[in-house]
């Protein structure tokens, strides 16, 4: 079994990683090696690092590293099968407790209400729902504010750089839902893609969430993130 991992030495988190991440694949007995083609090798199995530049190799199998759904964006990736965000394979136990969630420290805010829906800007859709994002937030006509993403242009709506007052947090399939209910907000996610899509229970979905995401030690480390690789083994 061989991995190969698509890594742009370019991004300055992706060379550091991917040595680790070999380093941890070599402790589970899986070899690998690093190359930065933008097309599949003929050999192994691709993991790619980061959703930029590996779209033409996104056909399964493949392993996506991409960010964490909360936490240090610097130390937590998620690290999921043949798809984006909940439409992969994250390879969650069953029966998985809330061990990982513990580990983190985090606290969840009480539930607050205010006025505001904050509609929450995207680069991209990442959707079959909607052609550009544009046709998304012209959807949401209820909308009040909008949260502009870094990356992102403006809206036609005035500008919201917090939820305080916000009585609904408005997101396709963006990470940002899950910043929201940990603050106590209410949250809509339009996409089976996003994370926090279809769930009743804030609890069992940042449960579930901590079994998605996993420290670059870990990763290094191997043992953790073994289960990952049962299905290629078999």
């Amino acid at each position: 079994m061989l991995g190969v991992i698509h890594c742009e030495p370019q991004v300055a988190w992706q060379r550091p990683f991917a040595a680790k991440l070999a380093d941890g694949l070599r402790a589970i007995g899986i070899d690998s090696r690093i190359t930065n083609s933008r097309g599949r090798l003929d050999e192994g199995f691709p993991i790619l690092l980061g959703t930029t530049f590996w779209r033409a190799i996104e056909t399964p199998p493949y392993l996506l590293v991409d960010r964490c759904s909360f936490g240090d964006t610097n130390q937590y990736v998620s690290l999921v099968w043949n798809g984006h965000g909940k439409r992969g394979d994250h390879c969650v136990p069953e029966g998985h407790d809330a061990s990982r969630w513990a580990l983190h420290g985090v606290a969840l805010m009480p539930w607050r209400y205010g006025e505001r829906a904050v509609l929450c800007g995207q680069t991209e859709t990442y959707s079959p729902t909607w052609d550009h994002i544009e046709d998304w937030y012209a959807s949401h006509s209820e909308a009040t504010h909008f949260r502009r993403h870094p990356a992102g242009e403006v809206w036609r709506l005035p500008l919201a750089d917090t939820f305080t007052d916000a009585g609904t947090v408005i997101t396709l399939n963006s990470s940002v839902a899950i910043e929201a209910l940990i603050l106590g907000r209410h949250v809509t996610v339009d996409d089976a893609g996003g994370m926090a899509y279809g769930w009743s229970s804030r609890e069992q979905l940042m449960h579930w969430l901590a079994w998605t995401q996993w420290h670059h030690e870990e990763i290094r480390t191997g043992k953790p993130i073994a289960h990952l690789f049962d299905q290629v083994a078999s």
